[in-house]
Order: C-alpha cells, then structure tokens, then sequence
C-alpha cells in the first residue's frame, strides 16, 4: 500500500493490502469483525482473546499502518458513533436490559450508578477545585448546552441564581444562538456541557468565550483530552456504555455535587439568598 494512501484507507482496505505475519493477520481479522467490541478493548484483551501477546497485538495494528493501536481504536470507536443512531442505541440498551420493563428499569438503575461512580474516579480534585474557584470568581456564570443538555443548564441557573449567583442559560441552536453568544461579557464564567463531539454550536460557544477570555469548565464524557488547551477545568460525566442510548443521570448528579460545592464554599451567600426566596415565597402565598 502506498505511504500517501495509508491516512485516508480503511481498515478493510488497509487488511486486504497489507503483508501481514499469520499471527498478525488473525489480529486485523479480530479488529475488522469485532469492530463495535474490540474499539474498547486493550492490547492485553485482545490478545487474551487470541492467544497471542499484547505486543503481537500492537505490532499488527503497526503493520496496517496506523501509528498505533490506539489510532486503530479511535477509528473503529469514530465508525462506530456515526453508523449508531438513537433507535440503534435505543435498541441496544433495551436488549442489554432484558425483554421485561421491569428488567430494563433495575438494569438502567444499575448503568446509572455504575456511571456516577467512574464520574468521581475520572474527575480530577484538582479540576474540581479549579472548577468551583471559577464560579466563585467569575461575576456571572454562563451554563451553555443543547438538547438534553439545554435542559440541564437551565437547572444549573435556576440553582446558582437560589444560591446568590447571577447566572445566563445559553440552550439555543443556529441563528438563534447568536442573540444569546451576545449577551456573554468580561467577568462571565462559561460552564460547557459538550459530551462526545463539538458541533457547531458548542465550537462557536467555544471561540466566543475564548475571544472574551472567559475561564471554561468542561461537562464532558469523552471530549476532555482534545480540549484540554482550550478548558480550565474538566470535570468527565459518562453518558452510555458503547453504542447504547445516552443517558444524564452521572451528568446531573455531577451537576449537583459542583453545585452543593460551590455553596458550601459560598455558604453565608447562599444561605442568605435562599432564606431572601422563603421570603418572597411567604409573601406570594394566599
């Protein structure tokens, strides 16, 4: 295979044309037919599987012309986000937890928890930390997100703004989101929620803030590492197992642990803010 075509080949295309050892070709087969599985599996599984040993394994991927296994995995993980679309995910999720509602209700319950936990693993104290200085400094918290993740930001606002903290839910998509990008100033903290991918949205959201020089917490489940440079503070928030329908409930209870942080590091505020609105509350009452 010509070096200027390996970039752009498939791994189909690269296995049919490479001069692979026997054991080296029993892995690219491995790759090619278990593409959904094997996009998560490490060098150690794969070889398990096989019988071979892990450098075997990474050698093979070499020999396809990726730079590494790890290169070879992002393609079958990216192939594998566009051909999954959500009745796909949808039905996955629903074989996963058997043919009774009752059964998919205790197996979601399950996922969920699973999710919160690898959330608090993942997140970092120091991002964290990092996290709650930016809310505490910035003079108003912007939460910008869409779909889903528009309704959570608009949860966001609703808390800090009980909690003392004037607080901007961006949620529109397109035309729209410019009238909201607009209303961003010096002194705003942004609260990012973008999960596997930045679209177009959320890049411009992005560059807006990066124009005004606004600090930036990232929610994310996969998007951390490749915004790193971009990000003050990442806080990871798992939304599915592979391939299956996204979820929020690690999102939202990641939501609520920042949010109870920043009051506890902002108690006199939030206290006296939430003591104001029993008092209008009193006062609105027949």
């Amino acid at each position: 295979m010509k070096k200027d075509r390996v970039a752009t080949a498939t791994l189909p295309e690269r296995l049919a044309a490479a001069e692979l050892a026997p054991a080296e070709r029993r892995v690219a087969r491995f790759f090619a037919e278990h593409g959904p599985e094997a996009a998560f599996l490490s060098a150690a599984e794969v070889g398990e599987r096989l019988g071979l040993s892990d450098a075997t394994v990474v050698r093979a991927a070499k020999a396809l012309g990726y730079a590494g296994l790890g290169e070879l995995r992002h393609e079958l993980a990216e192939s594998l986000r566009a051909q999954a679309t959500p009745a796909l995910r949808l039905g996955r999720s629903l074989e996963a937890g058997g043919t009774e509602p009752a059964a998919v209700f205790a197996h979601a319950l399950m996922e969920e928890m699973e999710f919160i936990r690898v959330a608090g693993e993942r997140t970092a104290p120091a991002d964290v930390e990092r996290a709650i200085e930016i809310l505490r400094g910035a003079e108003r918290v912007v939460a910008a997100g869409i779909g889903p993740s528009g309704a959570l930001c608009e949860y966001v606002a609703l808390r800090l703004v009980r909690f003392g903290k004037p607080t901007l839910a961006v949620t529109q998509t397109g035309v729209r989101l410019a009238d909201q990008l607009l209303q961003l100033r010096r002194g705003d903290a942004l609260i990012l929620l973008a999960h596997v991918e930045l679209d177009l949205d959320g890049e411009e959201t992005l560059r807006r803030a990066g124009e005004l020089e606004l600090p930036v917490v990232l929610v994310t489940d996969t998007l951390g590492p490749s915004l790193a440079d971009r990000v003050e503070a990442s806080l990871t928030a798992p939304r599915s197992a592979s391939g299956a329908f996204g979820t929020n409930g690690a999102t939202l209870a990641l939501l609520d642990a920042l949010l109870l942080a920043y009051a506890a590091a902002e108690r006199p505020r939030s206290l006296a803010s939430l003591g104001e609105l029993d008092e209008l509350r009193a006062r609105l009452r027949p």
